[in-house]
């Protein structure tokens, strides 16, 4: 059954929005003319996807960096804790501490997510749940 989630206009082209659907968390990009629809946990840690980085139609979580493809849900680049902006300017002490805590993340499996089939009529965008 398609639900309407948004409007055109309230996601640009080149953006994304997290909306909430009864008790599903998604993500709605919108690339070159198309919206694509996706859960927005990362299927590592569970961070808000809509809260990191567009590249395409790829998302990159905002957490540990990992690449998730908005056309499939698949990963495409596994979680890079190591990429954490600045890290060289940290004191030597939280460089260590951070090094710990990737070497506990990286054991946990990073899950494909679901997407949904995405239709746009008039205005409204709708998702099949």
């Amino acid at each position: 059954m398609y639900t309407e989630v948004a409007k055109v206009e309230d996601i640009p082209e080149g953006t994304m929005k997290h909306v909430e659907h009864h008790d599903k968390d998604l993500v709605i990009a919108h690339v070159k003319g198309k919206f694509y629809a996706m859960n927005d946990r990362c299927g590592h840690m569970k961070a808000l996807l809509s809260m990191g980085k567009l590249q395409g139609t790829e998302i990159i979580c905002p957490m540990h960096f990992a690449h998730f493809d908005m056309r499939t849900g698949k990963v495409t680049r596994p979680p890079q804790p190591e990429n954490v902006p600045d890290m060289d300017k940290l004191p030597a002490e939280m460089v260590k501490m951070l090094e710990n805590v990737d070497r506990m993340v990286s054991a946990v499996k990073t899950h494909d997510l679901k997407t949904y089939e995405v239709i746009v009529v008039g205005n409204s965008i709708q998702v099949n749940f």
